[in-house]
């Protein structure tokens, strides 16, 4: 006690030596400093009472367990179910072209669908966090630091400056689209870009680090080289999604999810522009790919 009385009258002996003007901004730091702790207070109250509302509300992220493999022999390929699609991707390919033509298509759809179907499973994961975020911010509720976090994620990633701009890059293709083009592209599991690089599209860079060994004659452009079927899936993607030249498909995809009207807006992918597209309406029409786009990956393997 004594130790007390002493510090408070030290205490009021330096308050009575201060000037007037002293004691007021004293008197002010301390006023500003009380509401200051005021208002976190208030603001680390509001929060926890938000969250504790909100979690049980809170956009629920799932996650697909994929499996890698690698192919050294046809019976290596995992068959797909359309309705529970093992979701298995492979870092490794064999080429298909000693198969019949029939079981070789088969073969093909079964390497490539899942990593498809897995990808398009993000991306719509993704999709449907952007139209709940939207929505909240409609109905004025708080974002999670969590949430806002995420939404800048995605908008850095896409380059967009608004989240409407975010769902018109963010989207998937039908599966029947996607399979055509691989087909095309590798020739059903036959290309050198296929076997040797993982490149289901076609895929060229001008960056070493990212390339295989083929290069393109006369040219420095080299053949983009990926860890697994799903890389160049995602990489696929995010060209379709990204680039002015598919800004036309992006829009109209929008609108509509039939695979031989957006296939017109797939010129630019290829110099053959209206015979590229052509062919890939022939692809769907003639293996009747559009019976994979109701495909969809096992729940056995979403947690």
């Amino acid at each position: 006690m004594d130790r007390i009385d002493n510090f408070y009258r030290k205490l009021r002996i330096f308050y009575k030596r201060l000037s007037g003007r002293e004691k007021i901004t004293i008197f002010l730091v301390s006023f500003l400093f009380f509401i200051v702790l005021l208002k976190a207070i208030h603001d680390v109250r509001t929060y926890r009472i938000i969250k504790k509302e909100e979690l049980e509300k809170a956009f629920k992220f799932k996650k697909v367990i994929v499996l890698y493999r690698t192919i050294h022999r046809y019976s290596d390929i995992v068959p797909v179910n359309c309705s529970a699609v093992v979701p298995v991707t492979y870092t490794k390919v064999i080429s298909l072209g000693r198969l019949p033509i029939p079981e070789r298509k088969k073969k093909f759809i079964d390497m490539v669908l899942p990593s498809i179907l897995i990808v398009n499973f993000y991306i719509k994961q993704n999709r449907d966090f952007v139209l709940y975020v939207k929505k909240k911010i409609e109905d004025g509720k708080y974002l999670l630091p969590n949430e806002e976090e995420k939404i800048k994620e995605l908008m850095e990633k896409y380059k967009a400056e608004t989240l409407n701009e975010l769902l018109e890059k963010m989207n998937v293709n039908p599966v029947s689209i996607v399979l055509a083009q691989a087909a095309i592209e590798s020739g059903w599991g036959t290309s050198r870009f296929f076997v040797e690089a993982n490149n289901i599209f076609g895929v060229w860079t001008f960056n070493k680090k990212y390339a295989s060994k083929i290069k393109a004659s006369k040219s420095n452009v080299y053949l983009k080289a990926y860890p697994s079927l799903l890389d160049s899936v995602w990489d696929y993607y995010y060209s379709i999604n990204m680039s002015w030249a598919y800004k036309k498909f992006r829009l109209v995809r929008l609108k509509t999810d039939d695979p031989l009207l957006l296939s017109n807006y797939l010129e630019k992918y290829s110099i053959l522009r209206e015979r590229y597209v052509e062919k890939i309406k022939i692809v769907i029409k003639t293996n009747h790919l559009t019976k994979y786009d109701n495909c969809r990956l096992s729940p056995a393997y979403i947690h």
